[in-house]
């Protein structure tokens, strides 16, 4: 009988991922499935569970929560054999969106019966590994409002107040951005560095971004005024803002970008510390659990279970989104 192991931390998601928690074990006793609960510390101790399942060569581990959950379980595994799971409960939710999971944590659960494994890509900046991206300028201003406000919006509207907040101070900065070895100078007020097509909870800015090409979408947004920003932002959500000329998008298996004064970087909704940006892409080296109708070819799950430890560790936690 295959065994879980939920481990939940109960800030995460302001809630939310402990309301994903009661239908995920519903759907588990349906499936057969025996399972634990552990509630999680502090910050980071998800990357230490899963990098301890890793090393016991754990075949499937999985994440309830948002970006930054998925973010610390994804360092613990990448680069090995154990696969991960994604059920959503946090606030943007772009891994999971990128995938083509539903954001039902009854039917996200129900795909580690009725799902496929595929190969991603992963993105590194320098010591840490990102799925979604990692970003510069106002990306970060809009994550930093979203963390620290304790308003009643939640999900991704609580990252579009955010951004029509944080974008009454826009400010724009020199960079240098280094393109595979081609370098420019820009003016910009944000850089994303993304490997995934959605962020910010389902903002578009490389709509045809892909999670298995082995390349890294650089979206640099160059000047434009507060509410010519506001304007497009619609645009965003449908990818329907590629055409505009403060907006570049450049394709590269590796990107540096130095700004003269530090400034704060952002990865999958955690910001940590401060440029230069130094990202490459790690092509396939994650396993995921999709849908099976995801548009890549993948191993059905007993298939890639089948000889295995089933045993699997399912993450619930911080830092909320």
């Amino acid at each position: 009988m295959l065994s879980v192991q939920i481990i939940v931390n109960p800030k995460a998601g302001k809630g939310r991922a402990l309301k994903a928690l009661e239908p995920a074990k519903g759907v588990l006793h349906e499936l057969g499935w025996e399972y634990e609960i552990i509630t999680t510390k502090a910050p980071g101790h998800a990357t230490k569970i899963a990098k301890e399942a890793a090393a016991r060569k754990t075949s499937l581990v999985a994440a309830i929560g948002g970006d930054g959950t998925i973010n610390e379980v994804i360092q613990g595994i990448v680069g090995t054999e154990t696969c991960l799971a994604i059920i959503p409960g946090g606030t943007g939710n772009d891994h999971a969106r990128s995938l083509d999971i539903p954001l039902n944590p009854a039917k996200a659960t129900a795909l580690l019966a009725e799902g496929k494994i595929i190969s991603m890509d992963i993105g590194k900046e320098r010591d840490r590994n990102f799925g979604c991206l990692t970003a510069i300028g106002f990306p970060v201003d809009v994550i930093d409002h979203t963390n620290r406000k304790q308003g009643f919006l939640g999900g991704p509207l609580a990252i579009l107040s955010s951004v029509w907040q944080t974008l009454r101070n826009l400010r724009f900065y020199e960079a240098k951005v280094t393109l595979d070895g081609q370098s420019l100078s820009v003016i910009t007020c944000g850089i994303f560095v993304l490997n995934t097509p959605s962020v910010g909870g389902g903002l578009r800015f490389s709509p045809q971004a892909d999670i298995t090409d082995g390349l890294l979408d650089v979206v640099i947004v160059g000047q434009l005024g507060r509410g010519e920003l506001l304007y497009n932002l619609p645009k965003v959500y449908q990818g329907k803002h590629t055409d505009h000329h403060a907006f570049q998008l450049h394709r590269c298996r590796q990107v540096r970008i130095e700004t003269p004064l530090p400034l704060p970087k952002m990865f999958d909704g955690e910001i940590l510390g401060f440029t230069p940006v130094e990202a490459t892409i790690r092509p396939k080296a994650l396993q995921v659990v999709v849908p099976p109708g995801f548009a890549v070819d993948g191993h059905t799950i007993t298939s890639y279970l089948s000889g295995e430890n089933k045993a699997a560790t399912l993450a619930l936690t911080q830092p909320g989104l």
